[in-house]
């Protein structure tokens, strides 16, 4: 899935597809929990907000500089 067959996805359609990728990590920011999950033709984060037990968006990317505040987690060899 391209990055831009992954934009024109409906929010839900987008869960699915980003629950059949692969789990990276994750991170917290701004009382949100973020996790980082790669998909054959992009990255995804998942913004989830624990104050409603929601998924609130999703930001899906393919360049590196987005994948920084995960490095140390990341384990990359």
């Amino acid at each position: 899935m391209t990055l831009y067959e992954f934009e024109a996805l409906d929010l839900t359609e987008k869960a699915e597809a980003v629950w059949r990728g692969t789990f990276l990590a994750y991170r917290e920011a701004d009382g949100r929990r973020i996790q980082l999950y790669s998909l054959p033709g992009c990255y995804v984060e998942a913004f989830y907000d624990p104050q409603s037990n929601k998924i609130t968006d999703f930001r899906s990317f393919t360049g590196k500089q987005l994948l920084v505040p995960y490095l140390e987690q990341l384990n990359l060899f």
